[in-house]
């Protein structure tokens, strides 16, 4: 998809961050895939009929989908042999009863695992009000978790993404997935802006 990490930087800057999310994440067939979009509808239609939701609402994200990582703690770095497999699921039912769960689960919480009660309050404070649900440390409390969790081992025995973890995180609407994603590279392209400054101010020093 990009020949290296410069080509990527540069379709940040040309692009706006809603068009970037369409053309390299929501259109084309993800970068594990190496073109092979028979592959990618046989493998998402795999996982689909796993987790009951459609094949058309599965998008993966991250170098998963375009060949460099785009968690800026990252730096960027290309999908190797160590990456995950970030999968966006979109769909409403999902996000109305995993959150509808959590919030009857309220008196528990305190009993939950720490990571689980980590998770939560992330969610309560973030990505609830984005429209997502981070399910890869909530999975096991979950209404669903169970069968969830046996698709995507299932997942790490199929080419392309034998032994890798897949994780999945819900949507509500394709507009949260979409809005998500766009506020995610508009702070990356801002940082880039800056580093393009500095360097020019650098060289004129």
């Amino acid at each position: 998809m990009f020949a290296d990490v410069a080509a990527l930087h540069q379709a940040m800057l040309e692009k706006k961050p809603a068009e970037f999310v369409s053309h390299y994440i929501f259109e084309p067939t993800p970068f594990v895939f190496a073109n092979d979009f028979d592959q990618w509808i046989s493998w998402k239609s795999e996982l689909a009929g796993g987790i009951d939701v459609d094949p058309r609402d599965i998008v993966l994200t991250g170098s998963a989908a375009i060949g460099f990582s785009l968690n800026p703690y990252k730096h960027f770095k290309a999908y190797d042999t160590k990456s995950d497999i970030d999968c966006g699921v979109i769909s409403p039912h999902h996000f109305d009863v995993a959150w509808r769960h959590l919030r009857k689960m309220r008196p528990q919480w305190l009993s939950l695992p720490k990571a689980s009660r980590e998770a939560i309050d992330i969610h309560r404070g973030n990505y609830i009000f984005a429209g997502t649900i981070a399910t890869e440390r909530i999975l096991p409390i979950l209404p669903f978790g169970g069968r969830w969790k046996a698709a995507l081992g299932k997942m790490s025995t199929l080419d392309p993404t034998v032994n890798r973890e897949v994780k999945l995180r819900i949507y509500k609407d394709y507009d949260a997935l979409r809005q998500y994603h766009a506020h995610n590279i508009s702070n990356l392209r801002n940082a880039l802006f800056v580093g393009e400054a500095n360097t020019e101010l650098g060289t004129e020093n």
